[in-house]
């Protein structure tokens, strides 16, 4: 399974191509699409994306798991019915779709955000925002990264 960190700033040209970070392109590197699946986000105004391994066992659990909710059905629905496959050209860039630079409101860079199996791609202006909203959040909620659960002895 692909691993993507950290965030990275690249600029988008007038035909919508952007560079993917070569850490990220080096993860989806061994998978059967070269390239990236991605798909508006539900929750932010970003584009959620991943490599086709994550889709497929999506869909593996889908067919062997019969314990979703008919909610979560549907908005896994949506994700497959939204999904865009952007295939590496040789530079190693991704074309955006118009919908997805629409939805994302990105103008002339794409900031990458790893999130770990999945990444996401934001206007830079906007997850500066959304950042400053999760750390006052966490700060009042003393919140703070861990595993789960937590080890015996910590």
């Amino acid at each position: 399974m692909a691993l993507f960190l950290s965030t990275i700033l690249n600029k988008m040209d007038a035909k919508c191509r952007v560079s993917v970070p070569s850490a990220f392109r080096n993860s989806l590197q061994k998978q059967t699409f070269k390239g990236v699946i991605a798909f508006p986000s539900y929750q932010n105004n970003s584009i959620d994306a991943c490599g086709i391994d994550r889709m497929e066992n999506i869909s593996d659990s889908l067919d062997n798991n019969n314990e979703y909710s008919k909610e979560e059905f549907d908005l896994i629905s949506l994700y497959f019915g939204e999904a865009e496959q952007l295939p590496f050209d040789k530079e190693g860039r991704i074309i955006l779709p118009k919908n997805l630079i629409k939805h994302a409101s990105i103008a002339k860079e794409v900031l990458f955000v790893g999130l770990g199996p999945t990444f996401q791609m934001w206007n830079p202006d906007n997850y500066s925002k959304k950042k400053i909203e999760t750390i006052k959040i966490a700060n009042k909620k003393n919140l703070s990264p861990r595993l789960k659960p937590i080890p015996k002895g910590i």
